[in-house]
């Protein structure tokens, strides 16, 4: 199960990572205008999640014991991925949150 998440997280960061790479320097070029802005304000966060993935499970796939899982040590590595993450989404959404106060 985990080296399918680590195989699809893969393809998805380096796919995701070189659509970003390209759209900024689309952007800083000023070729194709609406596009490059539009995913790169789109895609952070996808990117993102799917880099913590891949990390995460090479992270995990690179310490456990090649015979058995270890369900503790999944955890202690997914726990701190899944509050960054949650602190992403915080700092992408702060605007919105910030107003409806």
């Amino acid at each position: 199960m985990i080296s399918a998440l680590h195989r699809v997280s893969s393809i998805s960061f380096y796919v995701l990572g070189i659509v970003l790479l390209l759209s900024y320097l689309l952007l800083r070029n000023d070729v194709s205008a609406p596009y490059p802005g539009f995913f790169l304000s789109i895609l952070d966060l996808p990117a993102a999640l799917s880099g913590m993935a891949y990390g995460g499970s090479s992270l995990y796939l690179s310490v456990k014991h090649p015979e058995k899982g270890s369900p503790i040590l999944g955890t202690i590595i997914f726990l701190p991925l899944l509050i960054l993450f949650g602190y992403f989404v915080v700092l992408n959404f702060w605007e919105l949150i910030a107003i409806s106060k």
